[in-house]
């Protein structure tokens, strides 16, 4: 696993090739499959999932590859933090649906003032944008909140199995105690 240093100035470096790396150089890593974990150099502290997070917003072009492996490395490292991280970048796309909505508005009616567009044509073709959007945005919480039920049955069955795994350890451990106190007594 590759080391990746993270400095004030916001530069990362990669310790084994030791040279800097961007957060594309990153999205490359993800799809060459080189499992990597960044830290801030002043900290300490491993910052791995804030930097995946950064790395989806870039994989517009190519997300089915490269986005849906951020996604999917945050997930295997950020578990629970991973998901806050997940919908918040829904929630972003979603928030920038609405900013979208309010420049076409403005394109829109700066068309209107040059007479390349009616009013009426205005209002049809903002009700057309918002619906898309709106379709856009449905879609994407759908699949975002389809994925988190996936992660979180995923950790629950885990949950399960090392609760299974504990329990059956406890009874095993009272039968042994149970069998000294025989034994003792």
């Amino acid at each position: 696993m590759r080391l990746i240093k993270k400095y004030r100035n916001r530069r990362l470096y990669d310790t084994e090739t030791k040279k800097t790396v961007t957060l594309d150089g990153l999205k490359t890593y993800l799809a060459e499959n080189i499992e990597f974990k960044v830290i801030d150099n002043a900290t300490g502290k491993d910052i791995t999932v804030g930097v995946l997070a950064q790395i989806i917003p870039r994989s517009a072009t190519d997300f089915k590859s490269s986005g849906f492996k951020a996604i999917n490395a945050i997930i295997k490292k950020g578990g629970l933090g991973g998901m806050d991280i997940l919908k918040k970048l829904t929630l972003a796309s979603i928030g920038a649906v609405n900013i979208t909505k309010e420049k076409a508005e403005e394109i829109f009616e700066e068309m209107v003032k040059r007479g390349e567009m009616t009013t009426d044509e205005k209002s049809e073709a903002i009700k057309s944008f918002v619906d898309k959007s709106s379709q856009s945005a449905e879609k994407m919480k759908e699949k975002m909140e389809e994925m988190a039920g996936k992660v979180a049955e995923k950790f629950s069955s885990r949950f399960d199995k090392k609760f299974e795994e504990l329990n059956s350890k406890m009874e095993k451990l009272s039968k042994k105690i149970s069998d000294i106190e025989k034994k003792m007594g």
